[in-house]
């Protein structure tokens, strides 16, 4: 299984940040110009089932999210050739009061060369996109609370 770790720092509450990620998951779209469109699909406790539609493909998720442990998590379901996770976590900085790192760890196997290629050439630059909007948005949230 292939996997890719992102990681940065983020100068907000955990609350903005939490919601900032809650508001990605309904969004995606407005965090990621990759993002063609998406839509929440169902519904239930403590997650959905959302699709999104990206150049390459319209995928299915089950995202489930837990406040208490700050952590998002999205699996892939129905795909033909591709299973995956992307977990995104929210934890406080060891060494750094007042930073929260927002993280996000990505695995997936695929039984197709061209579902491969196209993971590996799009997945890092993609999520890493999409958090440093996160970020960004928390931040700017943050600073006009203040």
């Amino acid at each position: 299984m292939a996997t890719i770790d992102f990681q940065c720092e983020v100068k907000t509450s955990y609350d903005h940040l939490w919601k900032n990620l809650i508001a990605e998951l309904e969004h995606p779209e407005q965090f990621n110009q990759g993002i063609m469109q998406s839509k929440i699909l169902e519904r239930f406790n403590n997650g959905v089932l959302r699709s999104i539609s990206v150049p390459d493909a319209e995928v299915r998720e089950k995202i489930t999210f837990q406040y208490e442990q700050g952590v998002v998590s999205s699996q892939l379901v129905g795909h033909p050739d591709l299973v995956g996770v992307i977990e995104k976590r929210i934890r406080k900085s060891p060494d750094k009061p007042g930073i929260l790192l927002l993280s996000s760890h990505i695995e997936w196997e695929s039984n197709s060369q061209r579902v491969d290629t196209m993971i590996r050439r799009n997945v890092e630059r993609f999520v890493t996109q999409t958090l440093e909007a996160v970020k960004k948005k928390a931040e700017a949230l943050d600073g006009k609370a203040s």
